[in-house]
């Protein structure tokens, strides 16, 4: 092929090419410490007439290991994020300082000393003493957790706004490059898709993502959570994130709105989201929300249970216990949904219902609402997790409750699942469809006080002496007794009252629920034969027979079960447990042995109370999980499954971390093999552009010394 380009235009398109090279090799040098910066190349095309054609600079970049880099930032982000927050609460946990385990252990090692010499002031005082530094240390504890949903929350809207902001700028970033690339379709726009991938990759360390080409061949990319739902779309419209909630403000989920106005909105998975946003709702939902209602299971659980033993036993003035803690009420939380949102509804842990309490959420939902006097109601209780999923049961199926006629009064308390009880405060005013979020453990142990402050009321004693007649022939012995019930209600309108008068006394003849004509509590047991034994009054009353039986155990329950000639009292049936002690002898008895059941006046000396007090740091009392499924453990065991619960999540995270750094460092050096600048490469470059500057100037230095030639010649 015939070459028509002179000397002199081949050697200036020369000069032209090499500094085009040149300028290309500085601006890589330059931008060897930009952040997001892709090196950038100049290629050219010869010209058919001769000489070096127009050039195309554009980036080397390889999309393969980019989307890579992308992928394990998000993992990256993602694992350190979790363990960051993690391994505080494990730290926190862990400390010997901060460990409830500790101050259990200090408490009820007081309630043994005491319980070894009830007359003790100083003793009983150091219980006193105990019981506060308990619910202190409870209290800060809590109180740092509930700090630390606070600062997660304030984190979760400082990355949402952040994730907008990006997803805007990318956005924009886009419409600048169709632009650009309209106006100039030979040059690259390096720095703006530079700046575009920057905050595309800053937008991975966030949440997990995915990018394609447009498909318009306009330089522009879509970007979509890996689950799907669009971020920047092809009209250039991109839509926004939005946090709200529905029942609880402190728990905060997240929406997908369209930033143009229109009227849709996507409920998101928080916990699929990926990057550093995933790694704090996974933190919040599996390590601190978690940990927080465990936390304050085991505290509602403890101080129940130490009071309902309390209550069991006789203080040092001759009165049935009292409690010790004070446990506070929980109002429902209303969903945005409810016809009236003044509506409320109001929970309290049931007495002597502890190891039942689990750490579980409830929903209460209306199905029904009866006007009357009082007005009753219809509700479906559903146990719920912290992060609002439903709870299964040892079936596989969600755990869920109903009940009809429940009272919907102020006042009046319905035992429901779950160890609670709930109050219908608003009457009527509730309707079918209406539902409420109850969450008893997770806002309440640090509002658990000592209620109690005088020593004196500590119930180490047992309310009821039983006394050997001394006339006894036989070798029947007393082996224990039990009280498991103290509740005084001299009506008999509450179902659980029992024997006690609140006096200090048991009901005598004409006090009883029998009436004014009928026997008394039971206050003694006369054998008739070596199996047959009578349950008489304090007044000598026949109440019932036993016959043919050889135990003795628990023989007040025996009586109320086979009792005859006559039956077991049918207005003692009637109650709950009534009259609510029992107790069971051992040995060989002979006819006319007696013993004589009576409140323990004056047995100030008595400890069984609070021995009993001081075993239940031993008991299996707290409930394993929400499902039912497994053996309740102990206050200790519960602690210490807290704790390893957050150091194996902890652990594990760190696991998870180092692989996933180690994955991001092998795809960061395989994108900078490719796309990053290399001093020594470029330094070569500038070596041989220099050198093609110069012969290329040369041969322009010829042409013209060769047109001078010419001139002179004419």
């Amino acid at each position: 092929m015939t070459r028509t380009a002179d000397l002199m235009s081949i050697a200036r398109t020369g000069v032209d090419a090499s500094t085009q090279l040149l300028n290309t090799a500085g601006h890589n040098i330059a931008n060897v410490n930009t952040e997001g910066f892709v090196r950038e190349r100049t290629n050219f095309v010869s010209q058919l007439t001769g000489g070096v054609g127009r050039s195309t600079t554009e980036r080397v970049i390889n999309t393969f290991a980019q989307n890579q880099l992308r992928r394990d930032t998000t993992l990256e982000s993602h694992y350190q994020e979790y363990w960051d927050k993690t391994s505080v609460l494990d730290n926190v946990f862990a400390s010997e300082a901060n460990s409830i385990s500790s101050s259990m252990s200090r408490f009820f090692a007081s309630v043994q000393t005491a319980a070894d010499d009830p007359t003790s002031t100083a003793a009983r005082q150091l219980v006193l003493g105990e019981s506060n530094s308990l619910i202190g240390q409870i209290g800060n504890l809590t109180g740092f957790l509930s700090n630390k949903e606070k600062e997660l929350n304030i984190e979760v809207q400082t990355n949402i706004d952040k994730v907008n902001s990006l997803v805007k700028s990318i956005t924009e970033l886009n419409a600048a490059i169709r632009v650009s690339q309209a106006n100039n379709r030979y040059d690259e726009p390096g720095t703006l898709k530079n700046q575009r991938d920057q905050a595309v990759l800053d937008l991975a360390s966030l949440m997990s993502i995915e990018t394609r080409d447009s498909g318009t061949g306009d330089g522009s990319v879509l970007v979509n959570l890996s689950t799907g739902e669009s971020l920047v779309m092809q009209d250039g419209s991109f839509n926004v994130f939005t946090v709200n909630n529905s029942a609880d403000s402190n728990y905060k989920s997240l929406q997908l709105s369209s930033s143009s106005g229109k009227p849709v909105s996507i409920n998101l998975k928080e916990t699929n989201m990926g990057g550093t946003i995933g790694g704090l709702f996974r933190y919040r939902d599996e390590v601190l929300e978690s940990s927080r209602r465990e936390l304050g299971q085991l505290s509602l659980a403890l101080t129940e249970t130490l009071n309902t033993q309390n209550r069991l036993g006789m203080d040092y003035d001759g009165q049935i216990g009292s409690d010790i803690f004070k446990l506070p009420s929980f109002a429902a939380l209303n969903y945005s949904t409810n016809n009236s949102l003044t509506t409320v509804v109001t929970g309290r842990v049931t007495q002597g219902q502890a190891s039942q309490i689990t750490s579980a959420d409830y929903q209460v939902t209306f199905d029904a609402v009866t006007p009357g006097l009082p007005p009753t109601v219809n509700v479906t209780i559903a146990a719920l997790n912290p992060d609002g999923s439903p709870v299964l049961g040892v079936s596989g199926a969600p755990i869920t409750q109903s009940y009809t006629g429940l009272t919907a009064q102020s006042g009046t308390f319905n035992p429901v699942i779950g160890g609670i009880e709930l109050e219908f405060g608003s009457g009527a005013s509730y309707v079918a469809g209406d539902k409420f979020l109850v969450q008893p453990t997770k806002n309440t142990a640090d509002k658990i006080t000592v209620s109690m402050s005088r020593p004196e009321d500590l119930a180490f004693a047992s309310p009821i002496h039983v006394e050997a007649s001394l006339s006894n022939l036989g070798d029947v012995k007393l082996v224990s007794t039990t009280v498991p019930n103290t509740i005084v209600d001299n009506t008999f309108a509450n179902s659980a009252a029992s024997a006690f008068n609140g006096a200090g006394g048991i009901h005598s003849p004409g006090s009883s629920p029998t009436g004014a004509t009928g026997v008394g509590a039971p206050a003694q047991i006369l054998f008739t034969a070596l199996d047959e034994y009578q349950v008489l009054d304090s007044a000598g009353t026949l109440i019932t027979t036993v016959s043919g039986t050889s135990d003795f155990t628990n023989m007040l329950a025996q009586a109320a079960t086979s009792g005859a000639s006559p039956a077991w009292p049918a207005a003692f049936s009637a109650l709950d447990n009534y009259p609510g002690y029992d107790l069971s002898l051992q040995g060989v008895p002979k006819p006319g042995d007696s013993f004589t059941i009576a409140y323990n006046t004056g047995g100030l000396n008595d400890n069984r109370n609070g021995l009993a007090m001081a075993d239940l740091q031993k008991a299996s009392t707290v409930q394993l999980n929400n499902s039912g499924s497994g053996n309740p453990v102990s206050f200790h065991e519960a602690y210490t499954n807290i704790v390893s619960d957050i150091g194996q999540k902890a652990a594990s995270a760190d696991i998870s971390l180092k692989a996933a750094e180690a994955l991001k460092s092998q795809s960061k050096d395989w994108f900078e093999s490719v796309s990053g600048v290399s001093l020594d490469e470029e330094a070569a470059n500038l070596v041989r552009f220099q050198q093609s500057y110069s012969a290329a100037a040369k041969l322009l230095g010829t042409a013209q010394d060769m047109f001078n030639t010419i001139l002179s010649i004419v």
